[in-house]
């Protein structure tokens, strides 16, 4: 099955809106997704307008529920606006424009995000909560079969942000300490902080978050100064075995040469395959295996 982009996914909902009767839904009847991980805010000011327009005139999009009634995929700040207006007291009508579609579980989340991405600047917590549900759809659609090409590229495509800001989501989850993960799905961290922590080992990591009282207060100018200060450091050392840094830089020089043939090989690579996975893998083993002799003799 070919991928199919925000553009074609927009536009089939517009056409679907086009060619599908609107149902004119009780508010008693929608229900908010459990998936929904976008915040719900501003609510006051759209019931504002929404009362000030005569209604929503903007159709949520929903599907049936098996046990009744509907899940609301798009439109949870509308229907939330018109429930605070009816809690009011106000007059405003209690059924809104429904667009019903029968999605699959997989297809409701990628619609939720692909929404949500087309009506608002996400934060940095909803970007990377965006990341990890579409790397999960993708993992699936792969273990079926489908086609979809590079999947940094096809998340990178949906979340309307380059390939590099999801380079730094990936080496945040996977290299960041579990604190700094909590932290930016919390949004107490933005992810350019996130990205640079996790830029530093383990060890160095903790030492900045134990040196603050909140981890609120961590920038990217301390995780760059203790990477700064840790090349210092290095550069320092007087007590090595010259045998051995020689030896050692040599080892680095052989990596490196394994990692650049890896690299051009891999971009030669026009969809993700086995083999792909497969060099990826290397490539990250030999990165990890450069870092550790780079921290030796550099």
């Amino acid at each position: 099955m070919a991928f199919v982009g925000l553009d074609d996914m927009l536009g089939a909902v517009v056409a679907n809106t086009l060619t599908d009767s609107i149902k004119m839904i009780n508010i008693s009847e929608l229900h908010d997704s459990p998936d929904n991980f976008f915040e719900v805010n501003r609510v006051e000011e759209l019931a504002e307008a929404v009362l000030a327009q005569g209604g929503v005139k903007e159709n949520l999009i929903v599907r049936p529920l098996e046990s009744g009634g509907y899940e609301v995929i798009s439109g949870h700040r509308r229907k939330a606006a018109v429930q605070y207006l009816i809690d009011k007291g106000e007059d405003v009508s209690h059924k809104l424009p429904c667009l019903v579609q029968d999605f699959d579980d997989s297809d409701k989340m990628m619609n939720l995000i692909m929404m949500n991405v087309s009506q608002r600047v996400l934060s940095d917590a909803e970007m990377f909560e965006s990341y990890k549900k579409l790397k999960e759809i993708f993992d699936e659609k792969k273990a079926l079969g489908e086609k979809f090409g590079r999947m940094r590229d096809r998340i990178a495509e949906i979340l309307n942000v380059s390939p590099a800001q999801i380079g730094k989501i990936e080496n945040i989850k996977k290299n960041a300490v579990a604190e700094i993960v909590e932290a930016v799905e919390a949004g107490n961290m933005s992810l350019h902080t996130a990205n640079e922590m996790a830029k530093l080992n383990e060890q160095e990591q903790r030492d900045i978050i134990n040196s603050t009282d909140d981890i609120k207060n961590i920038t990217p100018k301390k995780a760059k100064k203790k990477s700064k200060a840790k090349g210092n450091n290095k550069a320092s050392r007087s007590d090595a075995d010259p045998k051995n840094i020689i030896k050692e830089m040599l080892d680095a020089i052989v990596l490196k040469d394994k990692l650049s043939e890896l690299l051009k090989k891999y971009e030669y690579m026009t969809e993700e395959t086995e083999d792909g996975e497969d060099i990826l893998k290397l490539i990250a083993s030999l990165q990890a295996e450069l870092l550790k002799l780079n921290e030796k003799v550099i």
